[in-house]
């Protein structure tokens, strides 16, 4: 009789734990805010070089920021929320014209902001 109570038990307890373990209930998913950069243009700079203050608008978004030219700096290469990024341009002593692409990723798979800068 002990057996068939124990064996009950068991069948008792393990039924408990899979009916209660719902994947969905009680877990938290954020909702992702609005994401923006500004400028968002194409951004020309004389050959003498010097600075563009980017504003991200990011909210509850995590973000980072790459540069495709090692003549174009990023002040500030992850952050979260909003914030500020300064993209420091070196002087052109190339005599050609150059360009730089600027990428901020938002994090949430969110649509990434490209900005091209344009130095004489």
């Amino acid at each position: 009789m002990k057996r068939v109570i124990y064996i009950i038990a068991i069948i008792w307890v393990g039924m408990a734990v899979v009916t209660s373990c719902d994947k969905n209930e009680g877990a938290y998913y954020p909702v992702p805010s609005a994401f923006s950069v500004t400028p968002q243009t194409v951004q020309s700079v004389s050959k003498d070089g010097g600075n563009i203050e980017l504003v991200i608008a990011a909210g509850n978004l995590g973000w980072w920021v790459e540069s495709s030219a090692t003549w174009c700096k990023v002040s500030k290469k992850y952050g979260s929320g909003d914030g500020k990024v300064t993209l420091t341009i070196d002087k052109n002593n190339s005599g050609t014209s150059r360009k730089a692409e600027i990428t901020v990723y938002p994090t949430f798979k969110q649509p990434s902001v490209l900005i091209t800068i344009n130095q004489q």
